[in-house]
């Protein structure tokens, strides 16, 4: 099931998704086509109660800059809206930008 919230923002601007969260459990980060996913700066779910959680995998691109695996997050039990704050790379692009944006599952 992929998160209603994240498909209405970028579709609002025009422009398709480059990140998707979909509810696990776990919790799964998918990249769109093209799209790598900064694995130096950690994705996080900040909960609205305050809680964050990380995402990561043990599968790395050699240099170790680039998720080669989804990664994943232990769902909450309580809380299931937030802010997710993911850094992505596009391939056509020669840097990363951060990404930030309401999540609801």
């Amino acid at each position: 099931m992929l998160v209603a919230t994240l498909a209405a923002v970028a579709s609002c601007h025009g422009r398709p998704a480059l990140v998707a969260l979909e509810a696990g459990p776990p919790l799964l980060l998918v990249a769109a086509p093209g799209v790598r996913i900064n694995a130096r700066l950690k994705p996080a779910l900040e909960l609205d109660g305050g809680t964050v959680l990380r995402f990561d995998s043990p599968h790395l691109t050699p240099d170790s800059a680039y998720f080669a695996a989804a990664p994943t997050a232990a769902p909450p039990g309580g809380a299931r809206r937030g802010t997710l704050r993911v850094s992505i790379c596009p391939s056509r692009e020669d840097i990363c930008r951060s990404v930030q944006m309401a999540a609801a599952w």
